[in-house]
């Protein structure tokens, strides 16, 4: 909690389908993880149609005329331009890792919710104390 106000802070797993349980770990919502994969995609997407906006910018970034400080406005003007680009990467980076990890969170979550379901209800011939109902 932060001090003073009583709030909790915000985290990574807020609205990512995470939420705190009663200080006994987070409660994983397959359904509302599922339904933020999309969004991020959208993100990632849109900050690929900036990439090329930006890229853009950096080529058509050109001096005005021969002197020098029109090629000065011209060249801090592309330097500028370089860091947006750079800073883009990063959050696409950030998006991608995002979805990665929602994506295998998800399909992890799936995968032993099925198998704690076979262990309970599929007896076979195990006896390790599987088919308990």
């Amino acid at each position: 909690m932060t001090e003073g106000n009583g709030q909790a802070p915000m985290g990574p797993t807020v609205g990512a389908g995470l939420s705190a349980v009663g200080g006994a770990g987070y409660r994983f919502d397959p359904d509302q993880i599922a339904e933020l994969i999309p969004k991020w995609e959208e993100l990632r997407d849109g900050l690929d149609d900036d990439y090329n906006s930006l890229r853009e910018a950096l080529r058509l970034a050109q001096p005005p005329s021969a002197d020098a400080p029109a090629a000065q406005n011209a060249e801090a003007t592309k330097n500028s331009i370089q860091l947006a680009i750079d800073h883009n990467r990063h959050m696409r980076s950030y998006a991608k890792t995002w979805i990665e990890q929602l994506r295998k969170a998800n399909g992890t979550y799936i995968e032993q919710d099925d198998d704690t379901r076979r262990g309970l209800y599929d007896a076979g011939n195990s006896t390790n104390g599987s088919g308990l109902y």
